[in-house]
């Protein structure tokens, strides 16, 4: 039996398609990648996929990036964001749940020295752990800067209980070219870790947009 030869699909187009069919929104809606798996149990945990893929082109938006510093780190974290704790500050927000709750919801990841991380696992630990948090830890004499602007481009991606894995990697307003760069990039990232051939669909959306299918 001869096979039917696959159609190249131009994934591009896809993009333009999508945005054509979304209707306007009186906010940006951000462009949405759903990669739906045959054949494999993510519920496993020999299967299960939990990577931080950075998109070069930015995510569209800003996010924030939480860092645990302190002494000379934390003067240099504080030229960056206003988003440093201290050794201080981690002591001192550790019985109130809801603060670090609110923290945690707002940065989308954290960073920390590494002699920091035992406190954090003993105070925060219980917030940051679940929600797939844990603070990225800093070469002790690397800059901060080149880490902090990595990570405001990077979005994470965890497989769930079901067979479909999502990704935000950007909004309607972006050229389709930079859109194009970050689903590539999304794409190399995912081959990584799990098998292509186990792919069985792959929609595009915006937040309010009807999918587009592009394979």
């Amino acid at each position: 039996m001869v096979e039917k030869e696959k159609k190249t699909v131009n994934v591009a187009e896809k993009f333009k398609e999508m945005i054509e069919k979304s209707p306007e929104k009186k906010f940006v809606q951000s462009v949405d990648v759903a990669l739906k798996f045959k054949d494999i149990d993510f519920k496993k945990s020999e299967n299960k996929i939990d990577l931080t893929v950075v998109l070069p082109k930015g995510i569209g938006r800003e996010q924030k990036i939480g860092i645990f510093a302190d002494g000379d780190r934390f003067v240099e974290a504080k030229k960056i964001t206003d988003n440093v704790f201290g050794k201080d500050d981690i002591n001192s927000l550790k019985n109130s749940k809801r603060k670090i709750r609110k923290i945690a919801n707002e940065c989308a990841f954290f960073m920390s020295q590494q002699d920091l991380m035992g406190l954090i696992g003993k105070t925060w630990g219980t917030i940051l752990g679940p929600r797939g948090k844990i603070p990225q830890i800093m070469p002790p004499n690397a800059p901060i800067a080149p880490i902090f602007e990595r990570l405001k481009k990077s979005i994470k991606i965890t497989s769930k209980k079901n067979n479909v894995l999502y990704a935000k990697i950007g909004n309607e307003k972006m050229p389709v070219d930079d859109l194009m760069v970050n689903y590539n990039a999304l794409m190399e990232g995912i081959a990584e870790k799990a098998d292509k051939k186990k792919i069985a669909a792959i929609y595009l959306k915006t937040t309010m947009g009807q999918p587009v299918r592009i394979q």
